[in-house]
């Protein structure tokens, strides 16, 4: 696994949870996440959890925005080497977690797996009821399942795309993702 590019499909390691973030075009967002999660990961580096991003729209290769590298940057995220990579069928069946943006991702999702639906959340929403679920959950497979029953978006929960809008809406929006991220990871290498 090659921390500054995330997982890729067949080189997942089967031993590791394996989380998938999801945006538009995987120049922001989702890659925002990646480097968040991949930091945090530090602070628990026998977690056995693996991260990656995609991005819906993405054109595979596009780099990260640059106010986008400067905003993780500021919050310790790494974005300089990041290309972007398109949401497959294959990134999909390979994640054992996906979360989402917006729910306006979740379609194009479960259009390459309608199986996904069990272990696919809007991000916002998923950190949400986190507290609630890690207590009752075992493992982070156990966490997902019990997700699946009780997670549901609301609005607000979405992460809004700051693409073409201020550098202070970037750094608004690497904010409100580590915020999000962060607790995430935290329950899920506890779960480990």
């Amino acid at each position: 696994m090659a921390p500054e590019s995330g997982w890729l499909p067949g080189e997942a390691d089967d031993t590791d949870f394996q989380v998938l973030f999801v945006c538009t075009g995987n120049i922001c967002r989702s890659p925002m996440a990646e480097a968040f999660a991949t930091r945090e990961l530090g602070d628990h580096p026998d977690a056995g959890l693996g991260f990656a991003s995609a991005g819906s729209h993405a054109l595979e290769g596009n780099p990260a925005t640059q106010p986008g590298v400067v905003a993780a940057a500021d919050r310790g995220g790494d974005l300089a080497s990041h290309r972007a990579r398109e949401l497959s069928r294959r990134r999909v069946r390979d994640a054992d977690l996906i979360l989402v943006m917006a729910a306006e991702h979740l379609p194009y999702v479960l259009a390459f797996d309608r199986s996904a639906a069990d272990r696919a959340f809007v991000l916002g929403a998923f950190a949400r009821v986190l507290p609630d679920l890690a207590e009752a959950a075992r493992s982070p497979e156990q966490l997902v399942a019990i997700a699946a029953k009780r997670v549901r978006a609301r609005p607000g929960d979405d992460v809004e795309d700051p693409i073409g809008l201020s550098a202070e809406a970037y750094a608004d929006c690497a904010e409100q993702i580590d915020e999000l991220v962060t607790p995430v990871v935290a329950a899920l290498a506890k779960l480990t």
